[in-house]
């Protein structure tokens, strides 16, 4: 797990230093999902612009028993999003204080914004088999999974092509300069693609929302027959 942060920080910082991550070094071990945690946590991963939110969007509202984790950002709201549901916006000295009472999970530095995950809502929901879905950044994903295996699916978005990429950033209001500045991550963002555990192209936002809803169904049903088969070895000692 460590070899894995460590190959991806040091792509990171071979990138002109764009990003800065901050993790808990000690307490790794001591807080992995055990056997009888059942909630999952789906994490989009993937270039900006590529779709992410848009396919979460819809297939949250197939699924009312799945919630997204608003994680934490000092970065600007946009004109579609709200407090509290896709990111909590802070000031940087709020933010400051999450990380001082040991709030966040992970949290980094990107394109000079903060970002981080907020403790609470992702073992609360893990303790209490509550399914979230996050769009988390490389970084975060990879520490998420490392301190919840059992419990952490990774789902890559990639676009056709860069080229479309480039169109989608733009129709979103991006400015060149934020473009040029994002796309310093791209390679290393899609690089990143083979460690997860599903890929979808997202040629078309309704057939990209589909392959995620199997794939939350798909989930649902292996931790059903986990949980069978986990039911049984506890009963088996007893058997006649």
């Amino acid at each position: 797990m460590y070899f894995l942060i460590d190959c991806v920080l040091a792509a990171v910082y071979h990138a002109d230093n764009i990003v800065e991550v901050h993790i808990p070094g000690d307490n790794v071990s001591s807080r992995q999902e055990t056997p009888q945690y059942w909630g999952l946590l789906f994490i989009l991963v993937g270039p900006p612009g590529v779709g992410k939110n848009a396919i979460m969007n819809t297939v949250m509202g197939r699924l009312a028993d799945l919630h997204q984790v608003a994680t934490a950002t000092t970065r600007s709201m946009r004109p579609n999003e709200e407090q509290g549901r896709e990111h909590l916006f802070l000031n940087r000295e709020a933010f400051q204080q999450m990380i001082d009472r040991d709030e966040l999970v992970e949290w980094q530095t990107v394109h000079e914004h903060l970002y981080g995950t907020p403790r609470a809502s992702v073992e609360s929901a893990i303790m209490h088999e509550a399914d979230v879905i996050a769009d988390i950044e490389v970084l975060g994903a990879t520490y998420l999974h490392s301190m919840y295996p059992h419990n952490v699916i990774r789902v890559f978005i990639q676009p056709p092509s860069v080229e479309e990429l480039i169109n989608r950033m733009s129709k979103r209001g991006e400015t060149q300069e934020a473009i040029e500045l994002r796309m310093r991550r791209v390679d290393m963002e899609m690089a990143y693609a083979p460690q997860c555990d599903y890929l979808i192209t997202n040629v078309d936002l309704e057939a990209s929302s589909e392959i995620l809803y199997s794939i939350v169904l798909a989930e649902r049903s292996k931790r059903a027959v986990l949980q069978l088969r986990a039911k049984k070895n506890s009963l088996e000692p007893f058997a006649v």
